[in-house]
């Protein structure tokens, strides 16, 4: 009863895909981060969900796809903080905090023990509707709610790995490359070799699960998809400015 009033009032702000993980299930891999004091103490239950982001199933020019679109924090954060809201007013004996990104939680394993999806060997979770171009939010809370026990991973076909140019090695990952401030002739030729401007789907492309990946409903990403960067563009609230404009501007003229 508990977790469909919530699927509930959760979907009618916009929330529509919404799973429920226990939060003893990912308390022993909990990320070290600021945002941890902001647990609930005793907390029980996490409520996770998915946002996609796909807007065309033409890719962006030298973007990710998750650059094309306004910064999901404010997107995702601005969801989640109504979705606290709502629920604060419903269950007011219970505590609610919502994370988005800088979050203690493991997020892709507590999304698959929801049953949104399955971890892929990318890392990333691959949800049946949206594949794996979906942002990923939460709410924990003190408040006890019956949860699933789906975990589960892809096919392992491989892929992603064989289409990678680093071969999944997170150690080197093209797209955190792409978000340095500082580059060396060698790293910046990687980067134009691969046409990366910022971010990087080569393992999602090429991952069959995404293959049939639906669209995104969410009108702020719709609304606000850019399938390139252009120098003196407004970049007020766009994935690829918190670290100043100064390295998207790098990157543009390196792949030019």
């Amino acid at each position: 009863m508990i977790k469909s009033t919530i699927t509930d009032i959760l979907g009618s702000i916009g929330v529509k895909n919404v799973g429920f993980c226990a939060f003893d299930s990912v308390k022993e891999h909990l990320l070290d981060c600021r945002a941890k004091s902001r647990l609930p103490q005793n907390a029980k239950t996490i409520i996770i969900c998915t946002f996609p982001y796909k807007v065309k199933e033409t890719e962006p020019k030298f973007l990710s796809r998750y650059a094309a679109v306004p910064d999901y924090h404010i997107v995702v954060g601005e969801a989640l903080s109504d979705a606290c809201d709502v629920l604060k007013q419903k269950y007011g004996d219970f505590a609610f905090e919502y994370f988005c990104d800088n979050s203690p939680i493991p997020e892709v394993h507590a999304a698959a023990e929801a049953g949104l999806g399955v971890k892929g060997d990318n890392g990333l979770l691959i949800t049946p509707d949206y594949g794996s171009f979906v942002f990923l939010g939460e709410i924990v809370t003190d408040l006890q709610i019956e949860c699933e026990n789906k975990y589960g991973e892809c096919t392992h076909c491989g892929k992603c790995k064989n289409t990678c140019p680093i071969a999944l090695d997170k150690s080197n990952c093209l797209s955190n490359l792409s978000q340095k401030k500082k580059l060396d002739d060698s790293e910046l030729q990687i980067l134009r070799q691969n046409g990366i401007l910022w971010g990087c789907d080569i393992c999602g492309e090429a991952c069959p699960m995404n293959k049939n990946a639906k669209c995104t409903y969410i009108a702020a990403f719709i609304d606000g998809y850019r399938d390139e960067y252009v120098i003196g563009e407004d970049t007020n609230n766009r994935p690829y400015t918190w670290r100043g404009e100064d390295v998207i501007k790098r990157n543009y003229e390196n792949i030019k």
